[in-house]
């Protein structure tokens, strides 16, 4: 438990105080009524990566992708599990997902699909991924619904 606060730290700092250097381009934005942080897809990767095979009513059959928790970055950010999340894809599409999600399930923010980057057209760069083939209780319209692709934002409300 002591290990995983100071990887929260650590993540936090990373995210907060690192300049940006404008190498990189944006692609996601996290807001809260305190702070608003900004993801590279790099600084996305450096931070540890988990792996969900899985498919979806979008992917048949599995694929394999990988991308940090989202769990990760809402403890680093102090994110509490009852807050709501407004996922925003670049289209303006929006869902809304208890942030428990994160906390109960391996939910990712996937950067890769079968190794590969994810393009806009391949409903990258950042698509959301719940673990379907693993918890029998995901498969239904309600988290098909919080599959959101293409994330550009995620207000914390």
């Amino acid at each position: 438990m002591h290990s995983k606060k100071i990887w929260g730290a650590v993540i936090a700092i990373f995210v907060l105080i690192l300049p940006n250097f404008g190498l990189a381009q944006t692609i996601l934005s996290l807001t809260t009524s305190k702070q608003s942080v900004d993801f590279t897809l790099e600084q996305l990767q450096t931070l540890p990566q988990t792996t969900v095979v899985t498919a979806n009513d979008y992917v048949e059959p599995s694929a394999v992708f990988q991308g940090p928790l989202l769990r990760t970055v809402l403890e680093a950010l102090e994110i509490d599990k009852d807050a709501e999340l407004k996922m925003i894809a670049l289209n303006d599409f929006t869902s809304t997902v208890p942030a428990s999600d994160a906390f109960d399930y391996d939910v990712i923010m996937a950067v890769l699909r079968d190794g590969e980057r994810m393009t806009v057209r391949n409903k990258g760069p950042i698509w959301v991924i719940y673990p379907m083939d693993d918890n029998p209780e995901l498969r239904s319209d309600i988290y098909n619904d919080r599959l959101v692709w293409q994330l550009k934002e995620i207000a914390v409300e």
